[in-house]
This record gives C-alpha cells, structure tokens and sequence, in this order.
C-alpha cells in the first residue's frame, strides 16, 4: 500500500509540474488567442445577422475543421516524435507532406459546410459568393496552419515538454484566431477591393498548385488521408447541425452580450481539454502503454484538469466582461451558472475524448487521425447547446 501510494503521488506530482510548465501558460495563452477571435465575432455578429446568415451556419463548422485537421496533424506529428521517425525540424519532409495533406482536407469538407447553410438559409445567390470568399481564406489559412502546428510541436519537444499535452490545445486555438479574422477579412476585402480579392484568389490557385506538384504522397500518407477524410465526412455533419443550432439562435446569443463573445473561447477551451486528453491516449496506444477500463495517467490528467477548469472559466468571465465594456460598448456581468457548469462540461468531453481514442484503436483506425477530429468537433455541439443554455438563462428565456 506505502509503494502504491508513494506512485500515486508521484504521477500526480509530475502531472502538476507538467500543467504549470507547459499545459496552463498554453492554455491561458489560447484563451487570449479566443477573445481576440471571440472580440471579432462580437464586433461583426450584427453584420453577419442581417447579410452573411450562410456564414453563421458554417462558423461552427469552419472553426471545428481548422481544429480537427490540424490537430490531428499535431496528434501525428508528436507521435512521429515520440517513436522517432521524424527529426524536431520544421524543414522535415513529414512536416511538408502533412502540410499539403491538410489543405486537401480543408477543402473538401468546406462544400460539405457550405451546401447545408445554403439548404439552412435558403439563399443560393449569395450562397456563390460566399463560396468563393470561404474556398480562398481556406486556402490562405491552412497555409498558415500547417506552419504553425509544426512549431508548437517541435518547439515543446526540444525544451523536453511532452507536446500532446501542448500542441492540441494551442493548435486548435490559433485555429480559430486564424479562421475568423481571415474569414471577416475576406468579406471585406471582396466587399471594398474586389479586383485585390481576384488577386488573392489567383495567388491562392498558385500556390496550391506549386504544392501538390512538389511534394510526393507516399502509400501510408494515402491511407491516413482516407482515414481522416472519411472522419472529417461525419464530423462535418456533426458540425452542421451546431451550425444549425448557432444560426437558429443567434438572435439569442447576441441577446445575451456576453456569449457572443465568449462562444469561441469555451467551444475552443473545451476541445482543447479533450484534445490534450485524447492525443496523450493516443500516444499511450501507439507505445502500448495504455491497460484497464480507464488508466491510472489518464484519470490523473482528468482530475487535474477539472480543478483547472473553475479558473478558467473565471478568466473567461472576467476577460468578456471587460471586452464587452470596452471594446463594444456593452455592460456584462459575472454568470454563476456557467462558473459552475463548466467544467462539468470540461469533464464530460476529456471522458469522451478517452474512449473515443480507445474506441478507434480496437477498430484498426489510427487514433491519432481519429481522436482530435472526433472529440474536437462533439466538444463544438456541446459548446453550442452550453452556451444556447446559458445565454437563455442570462436573457430569462429558460
């Protein structure tokens, strides 16, 4: 029993010392990357409500897709870290190929997204525009992304931090940073300077096409592509019906100040609690380092993290009151409710994201192209029908 004690506090004294060395700066660093993202949304929110409802459909989804492609390529590339087949170099050939990898995937789900908003709103016209606007931000985006999920992966891993527990979470954050300031800037862009929107469009073509003749796809690189396009085909229904929900209630959220600026900062947190979660277990599968119906690391990792979540969703409360007062004009107050729910909402999704990964293995899917995807995209549904719920509660509506 003394041994068995002496392990217990051991593992979640190292767990510790990894949360305040890499995993909480990375997290309270992507909560400040969310309110930027969450500070545009709310500045453009009444924007996109009265002419871009397509768009409020595809946010969502749009903002889950960046997470789920990418951090299933930081998943992959720590793994290949971990086992040795790739150096720590951003110039590593796995690094390119995953690169060109993700802008194929971001782009066919981008359809899937688009033809349900305009079947959602029912304006095909504009429906073509938009189009146009989401495929070259895409393009621009994942570019963008795909460098940036190198670093936050190498990066870590030579200053001896274990990137699952930073990468995911950062990854899927500067995701969303990316995804809708590039998008809100495209819309203007096309708006005031259209013939600069056709060059950008061009260069976009270019550059993807300089890409995919220089870089080869080997075998293995086919079959994680199927693999994660065939998990991006249901996640992108999965995320459509959040966009569904989002755009069927904004009006609600807008009403409620404070979620319209917080939506992206819990949808994000929340997937990144589960993708720190899911991409450990991933690993700990690769290296069959994983036993029993939930393992005694991972059970650590949810504890530690649950606790972290009431001052996360502090932060969160505090930071959109004062963005609302004085970025926007507006007076928000302190939520008990979603103090208090939160992080109910935090266990539920590393839960989730555990047996999601488990699940995959014993199917003979790589769960590292599988987890993050899977489990970032629930976390969005989730996030959504939260902050529906929590909105309600604010405007008296529930």
């Amino acid at each position: 029993m003394t041994m068995d004690y002496r392990g217990f506090q051991e593992l979640y004294s190292a767990r510790i010392r990894q949360l305040m060395a890499g995993t909480l700066p990375a997290l309270l660093f992507c909560i400040f990357i969310e309110f930027i993202a969450g500070g545009v949304l709310g500045a453009y929110f009444e924007k996109l409500m009265e002419s871009y409802r397509i768009v409020l459909v595809i946010i969502p989804g749009l903002m889950g897709l960046r997470g789920n492609i990418f951090g299933s390529m930081a998943s992959r590339l720590t793994t290949m870290l971990h086992i040795g087949i790739m150096e720590p170099k951003i110039s590593d050939k796995e690094v390119q190929k995953n690169i060109l990898l993700s802008l194929w995937l971001s782009l066919i789900p981008v359809f899937i997204l688009w033809a349900v908003g305009v079947l959602k709103v029912g304006d095909v016209w504009s429906g073509m525009y938009i189009l146009f606007i989401i495929v070259v931000s895409t393009i621009f985006s994942t570019l963008i992304m795909g460098y940036s999920t190198a670093i936050s992966t190498v990066i870590p891993y030579l200053r001896g931090l274990d990137p699952d527990r930073v990468a995911a979470p950062i990854i899927t954050s500067v995701g969303d940073l990316i995804t809708l300031p590039f998008l809100i800037l495209f819309i203007l862009i096309f708006e005031h300077y259209f013939s600069v929107f056709v060059l950008l469009s061009v260069i976009s073509v270019v550059v993807f096409a300089v890409l995919a003749y220089k870089i080869k796809l080997g075998s293995d690189d086919v079959r994680t592509f199927k693999e994660v396009l065939a998990i991006l085909g249901i996640t992108s229904l999965i995320a459509s019906v959040s966009g569904g929900f989002f755009e069927h209630y904004s009006d609600l959220i807008h009403a409620s100040v404070l979620f319209s600026i917080l939506y992206p900062a819990v949808a994000g947190t929340t997937g990144n609690f589960g993708a720190i979660v899911g991409a450990a277990t991933s690993t700990r599968i690769h290296v069959g380092d994983i036993e029993g119906v939930i393992d005694r690391e991972t059970l650590a990792d949810i504890v530690i993290y649950l606790f972290t979540g009431f001052l996360i969703s502090l932060v969160m409360n505090f930071a959109g009151i004062i963005i609302a007062k004085y970025f926007l004009g507006k007076n928000a107050g302190i939520v008990p409710e979603f103090i208090i729910l939160y992080p109910l909402l935090l266990l539920t999704a590393m839960v989730v994201a555990y047996y999601i990964a488990r699940f995959f293995g014993k199917l003979g899917f790589d769960p590292d192209n599988a987890t993050v995807p899977m489990i970032t995209t629930i976390s969005d549904l989730m996030s959504v029908i939260f902050v529906i719920f929590i909105s309600g509660v604010i405007v008296g509506s529930f």
